[in-house]
């Protein structure tokens, strides 16, 4: 039986940054996926995928409204099939600069599914032998949830998976769930022609985003063309003649496709078959502050455990945890931090978020100012003719920042300035030093903290 220093189950954003880590420490590293490529889902079925989509479905917007720059495009088109290639083609690029950054480290990779039992002894389909190692880490991921109720058919109802791969644009579409995945996906189909109704049971879109903004960004969306029943429930989905015949808030309406995108559950595949048995917490897999499960020798991260079900998170877990396994007396102090783990939402408009919104304020009695900067106030932001959403940031009574929310252009990129500002403990004074270059879309960050500290020029 081959032993290695460690054995990663999972090849995604928390997997193979972990095995790169500590193969660069010298250590021998195997890495078991059990997906035909690596990447993980945000690679291959969810980030990158989604945001290719995305890209297209934006420059094609961006196409029909071309004379409003002063340029003529008379009736643009697009091709779904090379659409999906590009998309197939970025995901390739991607998979091969991972697989080659494991080879140049010297990983060793398995390609078949991983069964974990005790002794840290991991069975792998398509292998005789199994293989051992001192540690172990579960980077299991997540896979979309189905509840059971829901009919089984994938050629009409559809998960994420099938969603990204499908064949053509549907005429309509059904989205059970006004989450991340349901409304980037949503406004994909919406701006290549589909008729697009979301059904979310709870009051808001995008649970976790501040109420007022989620309030404001809903008719903008309608107004983008989605259809958005908040409060409502689908309560029955059945087949009917090739089409989905759907009872939401008590009447009926037929879907050519239905999107079930209702959230995700721990891929616990791993356990199916072994003879360990882990603590679980709410269906997670239960860590320490140092990523031990209840086995020892097993850790977990990403997905499987506690914290934001993101890509981002799982690669700052494998960071941490590499961190921890350094041989020194610092190493046994780090520990992760999830309170700035930034969302965002790479819809049209932008959404992004970081730290506490108002609503969490209000409920931990937590004085607070507001500061607030329009992207219609932005030269950047006009010139792009993206004049549309706002910059709120939330800061304590000696100014310290506890929170922000963008919606506008490039929001993903801007809430940076917000994760930096908390992070690192800087205080707003400290920041307002910084120059800005202009015109950027940044200098909206700027501007909102200065309001929010009365200083505002603007």
């Amino acid at each position: 039986m081959e032993k290695f220093d460690l054995i990663v189950i999972g090849g995604g954003p928390g997997g193979y940054p972990l095995a790169l880590r500590e193969a660069s420490k010298g250590k021998k590293i195997a890495l078991v996926e059990s997906e035909s490529e690596l990447g993980g889902t945000c690679l291959n079925w969810g980030c990158i995928p989604t945001k290719s989509l995305l890209a297209s479905a934006a420059t094609f917007r961006s196409l029909k409204k071309a004379s409003e720059f002063g340029l003529s495009c008379d009736n643009p088109s697009f091709d779904w099939q090379k659409i999906l290639k590009r998309k197939n083609d970025i995901t390739l690029q991607l998979r091969q600069g991972i697989l080659k950054l494991l080879e140049n480290k010297g990983v060793t990779i398995f390609k078949g599914k991983a069964v974990l039992n005790k002794n840290k002894i991991v069975k792998i389909s398509g292998y005789e032998e199994p293989v051992t190692a001192d540690k172990v880490c579960l980077c299991v991921g997540s896979v979309p949830f189905v509840p059971p109720v829901f009919p089984v058919n994938r050629d009409i109802f559809w998960t994420s998976n099938e969603a990204l791969i499908a064949d053509k644009v549907p005429e309509s579409l059904l989205i059970v769930g006004g989450g991340v995945i349901g409304t980037e996906l949503g406004q994909v189909f919406c701006e290549f022609g589909s008729k697009v109704c979301i059904v979310e049971m709870l009051p808001q879109i995008l649970t976790g985003l501040d109420s007022a903004v989620a309030k404001r960004l809903t008719p903008v969306f309608k107004k983008g063309g989605l259809e958005i029943l908040t409060g409502k429930k689908v309560e029955s989905l059945t087949e009917v003649d090739g089409r989905a015949k759907a009872v939401i808030d008590g009447k009926e309406r037929t879907f050519e496709k239905v999107l079930i995108s209702v959230g995700r559950r721990v891929n616990m595949s791993f356990a199916q078959g072994s003879d360990i048995e882990l603590e679980l917490e709410r269906g997670l897999i239960k860590v320490d502050d140092f990523y031990r499960t209840s086995e020892p020798g097993v850790y977990a991260l990403g997905d499987a455990i506690k914290g934001p079900m993101l890509a981002h998170k799982a690669s700052y877990d494998a960071m941490i945890l590499s961190n921890q396994w350094n041989e020194c007396e610092d190493s046994k102090k780090i520990k992760a931090d999830y309170s700035l783990v930034p969302s965002c939402v790479y819809t049209h408009p932008e959404i992004a978020w970081v730290g506490k919104n108002e609503d969490n304020l209000k409920e931990l009695n937590i004085e607070y100012k507001t500061g607030r900067s329009m992207f219609s106030a932005n030269g950047k932001a006009l010139t792009a003719g993206e004049g549309e959403g706002q910059v709120k940031v939330l800061l304590s009574a000696d100014d310290k920042l506890l929170g922000a929310v963008i919606w506008g252009p490039e929001a993903g990129n801007i809430i940076n300035e917000a994760t930096i500002l908390a992070g690192f403990k800087l205080s707003c004074e400290e920041y307002g030093m910084l120059i800005h270059p202009h015109p950027t879309l940044s200098e909206a960050f700027s501007e909102a903290v200065e309001n929010a500290r009365g200083l505002g020029v603007h």
